[in-house]
């Protein structure tokens, strides 16, 4: 487990929630929220990845790990790996996990399973998704969507394609996928030293240019829905779960 580095990137600069890392919600900001989901899990260590000094005086104030990263990363991949260089010099970490801030309502349960999976099968990337249950998310362009070559157990398979769009087509289960990533310290270096794609630029889906690459990404089924806050609507079903639920 100390060979497990999770990595949360942050910036204020959103363009539909502007702020969005230090939203209070029940007292404490959403990144902090994260992170202490983070700490909870006890897979390795946690720090935060921020070009705002907002942002690092919050994490400081709560006792968090903490690195101020460049303001010019144009995808948290870049922005966790210069953290990941700047936190792990003597090249320690094996593992590093990409967790997004913007999920107040993740649970430590669900990164303990994408750090089974990684443990228990061979790829480049792991990633998790759930089943889509409601109608009105399968159209949701916020909600993004993978399409999964399943193995027979099903309980994880194959990334085929990430899109925003409704996929695939036809009668089955759609997949929304969760924004939390593991990677051995090689995949991150390859992935980080790509160019960014067509696919990835169309869809505005930084995955797919590992796609594109033909890198592996497993993906694992769970059944956790984490809420990803992309706007106000988001924020308020966030706050009002978080409410209910006592976490």
């Amino acid at each position: 487990m100390k060979n497990n580095l999770i990595i949360i990137p942050s910036r204020m600069q959103s363009r539909r929630l502007p702020g969005k890392p230090l939203l209070d919600i029940e007292g404490i900001p959403m990144v902090i929220r994260v992170a202490k989901q983070a700490i909870k899990s006890n897979v390795g260590e946690v720090c935060i990845a921020c070009c705002d000094e907002e942002i690092y005086k919050t994490a400081q104030n709560y006792g968090i790990n903490v690195i101020k990263t460049s303001p010019k990363h144009k995808s948290g991949s870049d922005r966790i790996y210069e953290a990941l260089k700047n936190f792990d010099s003597s090249n320690k970490i094996e593992t590093i996990i990409n967790l997004q801030g913007d999920m107040p309502t993740i649970s430590s349960s669900i990164i303990k399973s994408l750090v089974k999976l990684k443990e228990s099968i061979p790829s480049d990337i792991f990633t998790l998704a759930n089943k889509i249950n409601n109608e009105d998310d399968k159209v949701d362009n916020d909600i993004v969507k993978v399409v999964i070559s399943r193995n027979k157990n099903l309980k994880y398979g194959r990334a085929l394609y990430f899109s925003r769009s409704l996929i695939p087509f036809g009668k089955g289960p759609v997949y929304h996928h969760i924004g939390i990533y593991a990677y051995s310290r090689n995949s991150l270096e390859k992935f980080i030293n790509l160019r960014p794609s067509y696919l990835e630029k169309r869809e505005s889906l930084e995955q797919l240019r590992a796609l594109e690459a033909n890198m592996d990404i497993k993906v694992g089924i769970v059944r956790d829905n984490p809420i990803g806050v992309d706007n106000l609507a988001d924020f308020n079903k966030a706050c009002d779960y978080i409410r209910k639920n006592k976490i």
